[in-house]
């Protein structure tokens, strides 16, 4: 399970779920993305570097409820207070880590724990007190959930009036289906209802497939005071069993390991099948967002050649003889079409997909071509083979100045300019469009089962 082989198709699998993404807001999407980060990052804190370091001290994470306990627990296995115990919560804001002196450069180098050296933790072992899981901190939540996934083994801490709790019964499943070694304490409980306690716990531990799981009561004591050490020795026992023989050891790192392996059956396909689902809404989406500006784009060069851009206001001032008037006249149509062709473009690319952003129904300042040449854009814009009208006017006047053959090249390049201006706005409008899904990798979930596949086959 150390092999390098295994190594390398891990590290393979975490770099393709990490191409993996999530951008189009579809059934499933929410879940997918919390899946995918939990997933990369159980790879990075827990298996990859297991497999990279076989043999370092076993990584005991005491976690659980708010106010269970959690720092008392680690200060009465150690024999002394190192870690902060109060009322006020939550306590445990910074992750404390408590390892023999010998066993520091196995966690020195990561900055985000509090590190704090102690000969009288059991051999084999470093314990980690980790924020409450049901914080009111999203961060401190999220840290404590991160930091349990990391863990060779749980000492899970819940309380004789929390143990019922919605949370701690969602991560001790996620315990259960990962195969991970698991103690838990059940803190404060009372003395004189402490069996019927006891026995309302066992029932619930059972029901959810976890009645094999050591538990160890404690009994409530007054505020401030230690725990008893009669409760204390059994959970140190059962920790240093695991961490004192190199044996015991190993067999924690199979299981847990193993258990996060055989996870990745039930934890990639459905990643893979978000992946399908992106990557084929995406499709569906460009296509139709193709489709819709590939029908404005036929809409808008239609209205460019058909002569309405002469009529109105620009034929009302080449009339009155003032051809700059009549030019300026077909510059402002020629903003107003475009301006058109991106509200008509953006009301058939509605139905495409939700769009992140408010439509852009207005296009951003344009300088057309031939916007120099007065005459030359008059009669580009005049109508289909420049019939009788105000396009012929202005083309016979422009070859009486620059001659015939002349002024034909001439309009015909402002023409071409003009198609390939608005062409152009229009497809990177489309391409705006389009812009959410196109960081969409193609068949990515293809990638995510051959990956897989080579994990199994390196296991």
């Amino acid at each position: 399970m150390g092999s390098d082989t295994l190594s390398a198709a891990i590290a393979d699998l975490r770099d393709r779920v990490v191409a993996t993404c999530f951008p189009l807001d579809l059934p499933g999407a929410v879940q997918a993305r919390l899946a995918r980060r939990e997933l990369i990052e159980q790879l990075d804190d827990y298996v990859l570097p297991r497999l990279a370091v076989p043999r370092a001290p076993l990584l005991a994470v005491v976690g659980g409820s708010t106010g269970a306990g959690r720092s008392t627990l680690v200060n009465a296995l150690v024999g002394r207070a190192l870690t902060e115990v109060g009322s006020v919560r939550p306590t445990t804001r910074v992750p404390v880590l408590v390892c023999r002196s010998r066993d520091r450069h196995w966690f020195a180098a990561d900055t985000a724990i509090e590190l704090r050296l102690d000969e009288r933790v059991p051999p084999g072992l470093a314990l980690l007190d980790v924020p409450d899981i049901d914080s009111v901190s999203a961060d401190n939540r999220r840290v404590a959930v991160r930091l349990l996934g990391a863990a060779d083994l749980w000492v899970f801490v819940t309380s004789a009036a929390r143990y019922a709790d919605a949370a701690p019964w969602h991560l001790l499943r996620l315990a259960r289906d990962r195969n991970t070694r698991l103690a838990i304490v059940l803190n404060r409980v009372p003395a004189e209802p402490a069996d019927l306690l006891r026995a309302d716990f066992v029932r619930l531990l059972r029901q959810a497939g976890l009645g094999d799981v050591p538990l160890y009561p404690v009994v409530e004591v007054e505020p401030g005071a230690g725990l008893p050490e009669r409760n204390v020795v059994p959970i140190r026992t059962w920790l240093a069993e695991r961490g004192a023989d190199p044996d015991a050891r190993a067999a924690v790192v199979r299981r847990t390991l193993g258990g996060l392996l055989h996870s990745l059956d039930r934890r990639v396909p459905p990643l893979a099948q978000a992946v399908e689902r992106q990557y084929e809404a995406a499709g569906r989406t460009r296509d139709c967002v193709d489709r819709a500006y590939a029908a404005t784009a036929r809409w808008a060069l239609r209205a460019l050649d058909d002569g309405s851009l002469v009529r109105g206001a620009a034929g009302v001032r080449w009339h009155e003889g003032d051809a700059d008037g009549a030019a300026g006249a077909v510059r402002e149509g020629l903003d107003a079409l475009l301006a058109d062709a991106f509200a008509r473009g953006a009301e058939r690319a509605s139905g495409c997909v939700p769009y992140d952003g408010a439509p852009r129904l207005r296009p951003g300042p344009v300088v057309w071509p031939g916007a120099g040449e007065q005459l030359a854009l008059i009669a580009a814009v005049g109508g289909p083979g420049m019939g009788p009208g105000i396009g012929r006017d202005a083309a016979g006047l422009l070859g009486t100045r620059i001659g015939a053959e002349s002024a034909a090249r001439l309009i015909l390049d402002v023409r071409r300019g003009l198609r390939a201006e608005l062409a152009a706005a229009l497809d990177a409008e489309r391409g705006r469009r389009v812009a959410a899904v196109a960081v969409v990798p193609g068949r990515a979930d293809v990638g995510l089962i051959e990956a897989l596949d080579l994990v199994r086959r390196s296991a």
